[in-house]
């Protein structure tokens, strides 16, 4: 028994750790890329275009690997693949030059490094079945990698010089596909017998039908605004007379009060469609109010103040969001209902943000574009109260019920 607990100790520590050093790149990419290609000569609607045909490759590549992952049962494989193609593609992009060629490099960075974060959330709520631990209790320390790095990299870029970012990409990378290599496989999922003898066709009819293709639609509209600050946060702050220093705050605070909720969430929140939907609720209002502020904001302080509602309306909604995926999905499907969750979060919506959102951004300027932002998580506010509507919660709502969906 003690050999066990040990084993399934030194398995979990290892997943943590993953955890936080897998969030590292993302600290570093999104935030200071735009920066990156601004200097080397790309305007914002470029710069828009740019970051919108990854996302577009993505729209294919996320089922692709999401249906791989799940006919092979072995996520560890499948996330060092990817990470070692998004090493490969990432050099590529930091030291091409003319716009056709950073144009391919996006391309082949987005085929393999979208499907990584749902691929191992899927990896998580496999180690983890059967067991009392929560999903929260591992997402924490991506989080705190986050919040770590994104902090430590302002003064960093500042030190080197933004020309410098895909070497300090680079050596992220490389640390955690180290720390990767040290995962342990986690074992097919429990229940029934998973099938081996699947189709593509059938793994993309699970995940677009009934409740889940409405919730789907409710988080397209929801995450377009978030696609926007993610593509477009650092330029807005450098256009208010801000520093990657304040971009490298803004993240931070943004990132580090996530660590808090999900304890909070992982002791008191319940697994449970009404529990779900209703915590998916708040976070949408909250997204509203967040935006409408941002149309506001005069200084990179504003900013940084009100990235502090980013764990009440970000980390709220992946981590209810995460769970209701698991819950709407087949067994034999999960890893293809979490990419395909996160192709429209992801892909799709930042696709939206970059194209759409890059002519807004020069022809109305970003105050305005946030005000549009508000309105759209209004719209997925009430395709969300739909999808609760479906649930047809009564006194006694049975998750047997919802289960049927």
């Amino acid at each position: 028994m003690r050999s066990y607990w040990t084993s399934e100790r030194i398995v979990h520590l290892r997943l943590r750790a993953f955890m936080f050093f897998m969030f590292g790149p993302v600290a570093l990419f999104l935030p200071y890329l735009p920066l990156y290609l601004q200097h080397h000569g790309f305007s914002p609607a470029e710069i828009g275009w740019l970051l919108t045909i990854g996302p577009v490759v993505a729209m294919l590549s996320n089922p692709v690997w999401g249906y791989a992952s799940d006919r092979l049962q072995n996520v560890k494989l499948i996330l060092l693949i990817l990470m070692a193609g998004s090493l490969a593609a990432s050099q590529f992009l930091f030291h091409v030059r003319p716009f056709w060629a950073v144009f391919l490099a996006m391309m082949l960075f987005y085929f393999f490094n979208t499907p990584i974060h749902p691929i191992n959330t899927s990896q998580v709520f496999q180690t983890i079945e059967g067991t009392p631990h929560r999903f929260g209790s591992f997402r924490i320390w991506g989080s705190i990698g986050y919040a770590v790095i994104v902090l430590a990299s302002g003064p960093i870029m500042e030190a080197l010089g933004i020309e410098e970012l895909g070497w300090v990409y680079g050596a992220a990378m490389v640390l955690a596909i180290l720390v990767g290599a040290m995962l342990h496989r986690p074992p097919a999922p429990r229940g029934k017998k998973t099938r081996q003898a699947f189709t593509f066709r059938e793994a993309m009819r699970s995940t677009l039908r009934g409740r889940f293709a409405l919730f789907l639609a409710a988080s397209l509209l929801i995450f377009i605004p978030n696609g926007v600050t993610a593509l477009y946060l650092s330029l807005f702050i450098e256009e208010l007379g801000g520093t990657a220093s304040s971009i490298g705050w803004s993240m931070f605070v943004a990132a580090v009060l996530e660590v808090p909720l999900f304890l909070l969430l992982d002791r008191w929140s319940k697994p449970t469609p009404r529990s779900m939907m209703n915590l998916l609720l708040f976070a949408t209002v909250m997204y509203v109010v967040r935006w409408a502020l941002m149309g506001f904001a005069a200084t990179p302080l504003h900013i940084i103040m009100l990235q502090s509602m980013h764990s009440l309306t970000f980390g709220f909604y992946i981590y209810t969001a995460a769970q209701l995926v698991e819950y709407l999905s087949e067994k034999t499907f999960r890893a293809s209902g979490q990419t395909m969750y996160a192709l429209v979060t992801g892909a799709v919506s930042l696709a939206i943000a970059g194209s759409v959102g890059g002519y807004l951004y020069e022809t109305i300027g970003p105050h305005a574009l946030y005000f549009i932002c508000a309105a759209l998580s209004a719209a997925g506010f009430a395709v969300m109260v739909a999808l609760r509507v479906s649930f047809g919660f009564g006194p006694e709502a049975s998750d047997q019920r919802a289960e049927s969906a």
